[in-house]
């Protein structure tokens, strides 16, 4: 028995359209997801691991409609390997098409201001979705690998929030915000003016890694140090010693840490300790490069964030006496 051309030719629309429902009704549903999740596509993945992946999470019906889509219409698409975040209310028409496109998900890290070369390794090596470099347990290792000609790697890089994606390398994180530091720290430097008792741009880089610690006036504080540079004096910083102490540091400075013989001991060396102590802002640099006119050669922590600066050591005792020991 056979079935006229016509009927032949309206079953077959029939299916097609049948198949064209199922197909958009598939690509446009709403995936089931009451929270945002992170898919993750590995090395070497085609959209049909993808789908596979999908369907072994439940976040898809039917996936041999969906493959037959892809191999239709996306069977060219070039899969980028990484975490894809897939959105509550997202369907998988636009879950495909982000996937093909190579739109992954950015993860962020931040480098905060003042911390340590010491700090920012702990800091990478407890992210676990960033990648520990061969090779990068020694300083000097790093030094050549990012092509570093500097006494220490502190104070090198620029405190931001960057962006990354699951898997790269701290040495990559590391490499753009030196080259950030680099570009900020030469721009402010050729508007220095004549008179700053620096040699070089690092010295100044070391005076700001200083006044980053110190507090918020930082014009004012910088003013203080530059004036104490030039007539000799010791820069007397609290932080300094702290630095000194790393590990050992409690939390109070004791008369035996003002006293202690060390490099980066502002209150037994004169000039500047032979490297910065951390993380260096932009407004730290500005300061160390721009500092505030005044007289002041002293200043004391009010206990509110801001300082009491003096003239005079007299002046600075009773600042003390009235701030510190409440007196």
């Amino acid at each position: 028995m056979s079935f006229p051309f016509s009927s032949i030719s309206k079953l077959f629309i029939v299916v097609i359209v049948f198949l064209t429902g199922i197909l958009v009704f598939n690509l446009y549903r709403s995936i089931p997801i009451t929270e945002t999740i992170v898919l993750d596509v590995d090395k070497g993945y085609g959209l049909n691991q993808v789908i596979d992946t999908l369907n072994k999470k439940e976040l898809i019906t039917r996936p041999l409609i969906l493959k037959a889509y892809v191999r239709i219409f996306k069977s060219r698409a070039n899969i980028k390997a990484g975490e894809y975040l897939v959105s509550k209310n997202e369907n998988i028409f636009q879950l495909i098409r982000k996937i093909s496109e190579g739109s992954v998900y950015y993860r962020q890290i931040r480098l905060k201001e003042g911390s340590t070369f010491n700090e920012i390794v702990t800091l990478f090596t407890n992210n676990q979705f960033i990648t520990k470099d061969n090779n990068t347990d020694n300083l000097e290792n790093i030094k050549s690998i990012l092509d570093l000609d500097v006494p220490s790697l502190e104070g090198q890089f620029h405190p931001d929030t960057y962006n990354y994606t699951k898997g790269d390398s701290y040495i990559d994180i590391l490499n753009r915000s030196n080259l950030k530091h680099q570009k900020i720290l030469e721009e402010l430097w050729n508007l220095k003016s004549l008179d700053l008792p620096y040699k070089n741009s690092y010295e100044a880089l070391i005076l700001a890694s200083i006044i980053e610690k110190e507090g918020i006036e930082k014009r004012q504080i910088a003013g203080v140090f530059i004036r104490r540079l030039q007539l000799g004096m010791k820069l007397q910083s609290d932080p300094t010693i702290i630095y000194a102490l790393g590990k050992d540091f409690d939390g109070d400075i004791k008369r035996s840490d003002i006293t202690m013989k060390h490099p980066y001991n502002t209150y037994h060396i004169k000039g500047l300790p032979p490297g910065p102590i951390g993380l260096v802002s932009k407004s730290s640099i500005e300061a160390a490069i721009n500092p505030a006119e005044g007289t002041s050669l002293y200043f004391v922590a009010k206990g509110d964030g801001t300082h009491h600066f003096s003239d005079t050591l007299k002046e600075h005792n009773q600042a003390v006496r009235k701030y510190q020991l409440n007196k």
